[in-house]
């Protein structure tokens, strides 16, 4: 019964997206301020020619009427056979600048446009930052940019484009909306940690193996044998002992760094909504996940209720940053996340109190003044 309950709603929604695509105008309009003063000024000039039959008078309204009329049909023009293309950048983060690129293309064959506005459209909230473009020629295509901070993380769907232009006279302002699909993942923002925490776990993080291999410790000394660098004789050693000696260096290796990322509400937080607690813990986590890789590390992460993605060192950390963004509030009353992976590593909390007796290195997941 719900599954049939789901499926007829699904039907509804699809019916409504096609009729609102279908029956939505194909171009709107808007007078300006200065469209206004216009026609004002062109309905007195008409009472006033009608007034007094003053043939000048009716030649001045005939002229101003064909301004309106030329400016339909120019800026319609304008618009017709334009396209345009969206290039969003690999990463985008939260409260971080982005560029986002925008081409124009222009399809008419002899006609160029003039003076075109592109508003992107973004679903759940709308930016600020539009492109402008002055000219672009027959079968031409010009690219501009535009820069917008999302606020939160998670997935965004951009919608399409608002194409508007106020060419020739600015008396009106004409659009049309282009759809242009394109859907994200918003990674978390990245927050600043206090060098302790850094440091804290840098050192769980690396160790250094204690056999031979290749590394900068010297592991001990040993005799030459054949293929040896020349370089790594003893010679001091090797003249006491009669025989070359060689050094010989200790194997590194780079321990792969363990996060554990409590993502229940806190006690005090509503249950609808975003926690701050929680977010700065998610933003923390993120902030370490991408200072680590870049030092070519590897990351393992545990939230209550399972294991993320494990990043191998050298490797790309989108894979994670996206389980990330994309990680929703449990209950407290599930499983925490110690004990899923080796302790002695790093941890984050949503509560100070719930990291009581964990073995490892606790970063307290506080929001800092003026975040959310």
């Amino acid at each position: 019964m719900e599954a049939a309950v789901a499926h007829e709603r699904s039907g509804w929604r699809r019916l409504h997206r096609w009729l609102a695509v279908r029956l939505r105008p194909p171009r709107r309009l808007r007078v300006t301020r200065e469209g206004w003063i216009f026609i004002l000024v062109t309905f007195g000039v008409g009472a006033a020619a009608i007034n007094t039959g003053n043939n000048l008078l009716f030649l001045v309204l005939g002229l101003m009427l064909s301004l309106i009329v030329i400016s339909g049909i120019m800026s319609e023009s304008t618009l017709r056979a334009v396209e345009v293309t969206r290039y969003l950048p690999s990463r985008i983060f939260a409260g971080t600048p982005s560029l986002v690129e925008v081409t124009l293309h222009n399809r008419k064959a002899r006609l160029p446009s003039y003076s075109i506005e592109l508003e992107d459209r973004i679903r759940g909230w709308s930016t600020d930052k539009r492109c402008y473009f002055l000219k672009v020629g027959p079968r031409g295509k010009q690219t501009a940019a535009y820069k917008t901070v999302i606020p939160d993380r998670g997935p965004l769907r951009f919608l399409g484009y608002r194409v508007a232009t106020r060419f020739p006279f600015a008396l009106f302002e004409k659009w049309r909306e282009i759809d242009l699909l394109d859907e994200v993942v918003v990674f978390p923002r990245l927050v600043r940690i206090s060098p302790a925490s850094l440091a804290s776990t840098r050192r769980t993080g690396d160790r250094t193996r204690r056999r031979p291999g290749h590394g900068d410790e010297i592991h001990g000394l040993r005799e030459q044998r054949p293929g040896d660098d020349v370089r790594s004789i003893h010679w001091r050693t090797s003249a006491r002992r009669g025989q070359l000696m060689v050094r010989e260096h200790e194997e590194e290796e780079s321990e792969e760094l363990c996060i554990y990322l409590d993502n229940a509400r806190g006690p005090g937080s509503p249950e609808t909504g975003r926690d701050p607690v929680v977010e700065r813990a998610i933003a923390i986590a993120a902030t370490l996940v991408v200072a680590r890789t870049s030092q070519g590390l590897g990351v393992h992460l545990a939230v209550r209720g399972g294991v993320g993605p494990a990043v191998s060192p050298g490797t790309s950390p989108d894979a994670l940053l996206r389980f990330l963004a994309l990680l929703d509030y449990v209950p407290a009353e599930d499983p925490p996340p110690m004990g899923r992976l080796p302790p002695g590593r790093a941890v984050l909390v949503a509560d100070p109190r719930r990291a009581a007796g964990f073995d490892g290195a606790v970063i307290a997941a506080e929001p800092a003044e003026g975040e959310a």
